[in-house]
């Protein structure tokens, strides 16, 4: 399946993100984002009403918002 990837990486000093956009496709989004963190990384993930998926993961302190959104 076909996804537009929004990952954001907020900034540790003034909280602020910052975005990449990039079209992505996989068969299973747990896998795909196991790949791109860190073992020593915990996320949580919740699906929205729009059909897309937000994982938002910590990393040493680290956030970074991960947003799957299906491209029809």
């Amino acid at each position: 399946m076909k996804y537009e990837l929004i990952h954001e990486v907020y900034d540790l000093c003034n909280g602020r993100p910052d975005s990449e956009i990039e079209d992505i496709e996989t068969d299973n989004l747990d896998t795909y984002l196991k790949g791109r963190i860190s073992k020593a990384s915990t996320y949580e993930r919740e699906e929205r009403e729009d059909d897309s998926v937000l994982y938002t993961v910590m990393t040493n302190g680290q956030k970074e918002r991960y947003i799957f959104s299906p491209i029809n």
